[in-house]
């Protein structure tokens, strides 16, 4: 076999590897990363799974992570957390009406959505542990809305947490930049310690993102994604997103990477 026979049959050799290799990556489990007696965790999904080559559509963004000790020691608290993402598209909150924060302190989700349902742009569900009393923690299930914000006139997304029983009600803000240079193009951060204070620690998340909206007769949306490769290829590898985790001195800062398969829809 030579000539363009053999050309050919190398690249459906390794087309079909890339494939088997990116289905494998589209399937695997969340990405782990340790150090200093603590181990953290990511995860994360794009839908819809197939995205055009050429143009970007609106899509939702899963990331979920979780924070655990691998010693009977308490892990340290978290000081704060950053979440890259977006390589392959975009955020846009060309009028999307924004919500102030000071709207969704103190109150639970019913009163939240109703004094800024028109920002909301993500859902998802958030376990923290209260340490108050050390020999007795106890652990609250919250769920959590994230509202499209604004600070000094940049960006920002406002996570709202809240949970009846034990009683929690929390505001957490991610500031919102964008990142020119990297595998990334957005960055969302946020201070963990200064928001949750001193009892409560983050022991896992998981926060869905995506809203369509129109705004002056335009359908938008908050955001978008394509799968840009070679006419050749219709599956391919990217990173997905990227957390890093740091943990309040001399606790240690953590980073994980996740890589997701993409796959061309026409």
């Amino acid at each position: 076999m030579s000539g363009p026979t053999a050309r050919r049959f190398v690249a459906v050799l390794a087309t079909s590897l890339l494939a088997l290799v990116c289905l494998n990556a589209a399937r695997s489990d969340a990405e782990r990363s340790g150090g200093g007696g603590v181990v953290v965790s990511l995860d994360g999904s794009v839908n819809p799974k197939r995205l055009p080559r050429e143009s970007s559509v609106p899509v939702s963004l899963t990331l979920a992570g979780t924070i655990r000790s691998v010693e009977t020691s308490p892990v340290p608290p978290l000081k704060s957390i950053e979440l890259a993402f977006g390589a392959r598209g975009g955020v846009s909150t060309a009028g999307l009406p924004t919500c102030p924060p000071d709207r969704l302190r103190n109150a639970n989700q019913q009163a939240a959505l109703a004094q800024c349902g028109r920002a909301l742009v993500g859902r998802g569900t958030i376990l923290t542990e209260d340490l108050l009393d050390p020999e007795h923690p106890v652990l609250a299930h919250a769920g959590v809305l994230a509202f499209n914000g604004k600070a000094a006139g940049r960006p920002a997304v406002w996570v709202q947490i809240y949970s009846a029983s034990p009683p929690v009600s929390v505001v957490l803000p991610f500031y919102v930049s964008r990142l020119r240079t990297g595998a990334y193009g957005i960055l969302l951060r946020a201070s963990i310690s200064t928001s949750l204070g001193r009892w409560l620690r983050l022991r896992s998340f998981e926060l869905t993102l995506g809203r369509r909206y129109t705004s002056h007769g335009e359908r938008r949306s908050y955001l978008s994604a394509s799968c840009p490769l070679p006419p050749r290829f219709s599956i391919g590898i990217f990173p997905l997103a990227r957390a890093t985790y740091q943990f309040a001195a001399p606790g240690p800062t953590l980073t994980t990477t996740i890589l997701r398969g993409c796959r061309v829809s026409r």
